[in-house]
């Protein structure tokens, strides 16, 4: 009788410990998605050595492409830059043009298929567009696609967080996240061509003082 009553009794305690033990693993779960999802990501966590430092933001009239600050560049300044750099093929659309230049890689910036400056009519750099690869190098560790989360990811620790992001797709192929840095002198965009799933993923540099038609008039045109 007795050992009957103690058998019951282990097993109504084992019930009780096997109760016990699914509620704290549920209570555990629970924690680590809370705090994955109250810790947003920071450009600490984006750089390739996990110890590196973030660097310094940049108001965004100071950011350079290529060693160029944007700001100041221009048509000539542009093609004597990317000359002296090297490793860029000017189209031949393009070199007689004095509103557009693209280049094509070959040996610079290789995770990239071309890069295209736009000018107003008075040579100052108005856009400049940078169109990457879906198997960038930037991702060599990884045998997926780029994302445009990979590229952003890259850019925040020198431009900080994204002024807005927004969720695009939706109208076929999946939806993706676009990224979108801004102030009254520079607005930067990462995003893909078409606002498709499939489309290649560009960062996009527009400068906004440089209004597309300026001109510059002498006193003699005037």
């Amino acid at each position: 009788m007795n050992q009957t009553i103690f058998s019951k009794e282990l097993s109504s305690n084992l019930r009780n410990s096997l109760f016990l033990y699914r509620n704290y693993k549920q209570i555990v779960l629970g924690m680590f998605v809370i705090i994955a999802l109250t810790n947003p990501v920071h450009a600490e966590d984006l750089a390739q050595d996990p110890t590196a430092k973030p660097t310094e933001t940049k108001p965004l009239k100071d950011i350079e492409f290529l060693g160029m600050k944007l700001i100041d560049a221009n048509l000539n300044s542009v093609r004597s830059h990317l000359w002296d750099v090297g490793g860029f093929l000017q189209a031949k659309t393009t070199v007689k043009q004095r509103n557009i230049d693209k280049f094509f890689p070959w040996s610079t910036l290789r995770d990239s298929y071309h890069i295209t400056f736009q000018y107003n009519h008075s040579g100052k750099v108005v856009s400049v567009r940078r169109v990457y690869r879906p198997y960038s190098i930037i991702n060599s560790n990884k045998r997926s696609e780029i994302t445009t989360r990979d590229v952003a990811l890259k850019l925040i620790p020198e431009l900080g967080q994204p002024t807005s992001t927004s969720r695009k797709g939706w109208g076929g192929g999946g939806p993706y996240q676009s990224y979108i840095w801004q102030d009254e002198s520079m607005k930067i965009t990462v995003d893909r061509e078409g606002s498709e799933k499939l489309g290649n993923i560009f960062v996009e540099y527009i400068i906004k003082p440089h209004k597309r038609y300026l001109v510059i008039k002498t006193e003699e045109d005037a």
